[in-house]
């Protein structure tokens, strides 16, 4: 988009829906810009003009510009520095500038115009080709991978109630397991940081009323040394731990 007298002039283009991110269609009007300049070179020498100024309110965007690595974006900015070289060659070198946006700047305001109706498919929008850009594909498997692994933790661990939560409506709900995989290190890392969902550690965070074991009936603080040496809930387990750790390490009880 340019203006022209008193008259703004824009190019639109519709990229489809759900194939593309905001960052790509930045970078997207970026390049289309330039393809303008490029369509009205001659007229423009013709005027006398020596430089391009193109602005843009995406500072991501105008960074992606400035290098070609591979990642999101390289392929549109690769189509910029094309067309930024071919201006070059004629000699009007190409600037892209960053302009605040949504602060009522007149030409930010018509571009932000002319995008809602190139959303809207309205007359004399060009449809583009849509092709899925690698920010959005990179965006709909981390979707994907975050609704799986919400959907596992409501099959598998939505029966287990050893602890719970309350929820802002004062509603109570299970704390979900993120994964098992090496859940002996995670949980053993847990306890010696003082992160894992005991009594002490939920009335810390005001998740309970008190630190006291669920279950020794309210009487010793759940702490990790009370679940790993005294609580009746877990004896067996206890017995089995030291033995472990008096074998491995010549340790016997009472020492």
């Amino acid at each position: 988009m340019c203006k022209h007298g008193n008259e703004w002039r824009s190019r639109r283009s519709f990229l489809g829906t759900g194939c593309m991110e905001v960052f790509d269609t930045e970078l997207w009007a970026i390049g289309l810009a330039l393809d303008v300049v490029i369509e009205k070179r001659e007229k423009l020498q013709e005027h006398g003009v020596k430089t391009v100024a193109v602005f843009s309110d995406s500072q991501a965007g105008i960074r992606r510009t400035a290098h070609l690595e591979p990642g999101p974006g390289q392929r549109l900015a690769r189509r910029i520095n094309r067309r930024a070289r071919n201006l070059l060659a004629h000699s009007i070198p190409t600037e892209i500038h960053w302009v605040l946006g949504h602060s009522g700047i007149p030409g930010n305001k018509e571009a932000d115009r002319q995008a809602k109706l190139a959303r809207d498919a309205s007359v004399s929008t060009v449809i583009e080709r849509p092709y899925t850009s690698a920010s959005n594909r990179a965006r709909q498997i981390s979707e994907g991978r975050s609704a799986a692994k919400a959907k596992w933790e409501a099959d598998r661990c939505s029966k287990h109630f050893s602890y719970r939560l309350k929820g802002k409506a004062g509603t109570k709900r299970p704390i979900p397991m993120t994964s098992v995989k090496s859940l002996a290190a995670r949980s053993y890392t847990g306890l010696k940081s003082g992160h894992t969902p005991t009594a002490v550690y939920l009335k810390r965070f005001g998740h309970r009323d008190d630190d006291k074991c669920w279950w020794c009936e309210g009487i010793v603080s759940q702490t990790w040394e009370h679940l790993f040496r005294h609580c009746s809930r877990w004896k067996d387990h206890q017995k089995e731990l030291w033995k472990a750790v008096g074998k491995a390490t010549g340790w016997k009880a009472g020492r």
